[in-house]
Order: structure tokens, then sequence, then C-alpha cells
């Protein structure tokens, strides 16, 4: 069952969003928690600078700029996500017998 966590109810994935939290293997998850809001952070300053850049019509390299950390920050962001997901669902696989 690669997606048992995604066909959980909204309480079921509550309950054992909770209890991976409180366990032991949940440093991995805390930390991508962490830099999963440096991501969105990342993207928001990329389009605030591009916004700047073109209104106070700067030079090409700092549309550039803009745009590796707009890229970058995206792609982190959805790795990060995919981690998280799969590292939920591993756990709930795990106790999925145990209530």
């Amino acid at each position: 069952m690669k997606v048992y966590y995604d066909k959980l109810s909204k309480e079921e994935k509550k309950i054992v969003k909770e209890k991976y939290k409180s366990s032991d293997d949940s440093r991995v998850y805390k930390k991508a928690a962490k830099i999963i809001i440096f991501c969105i952070l990342g993207v928001l300053v990329s389009i605030i600078a591009g916004v700047f850049d073109y209104i106070y019509k700067t030079g090409t390299l700092n549309y550039v700029i803009d745009g590796f950390l707009l890229i970058f920050s995206v792609i982190v962001l959805i790795r990060m996500l995919i981690i998280r997901r799969k590292l939920i669902n591993k756990f709930a696989l795990s106790i999925r017998g145990v209530k």
C-alpha cells in the first residue's frame, strides 16, 4: 500500500500525525517542516525582488539571480513535501493495526 496515508479519513490522518510527531522518528519530519518554511520565504523574496527589479529597471543579471532563487526554492519545496509525505505514510503503515 504505497499511499495508505492518503486513503485515511481526516480524523485518522490527524491521529497518525500526532502519534508521529510525538515519536522518536519525527526529527526528519520537523527539519523538513523548517526547510519548507525557508522555501516559501525564498519564493516570496524572489518574487518581491523581481518586482523591484522591474520597477527600478535593473540589469539582466538581477533577473537571472531572482529566477534561480525561485526555481531552486520551488524544487526544494516540492522535494520536501514529497519526503514528508513518504515519512508519514511509512509511519502510518507501521502502526496500521495499532490504534
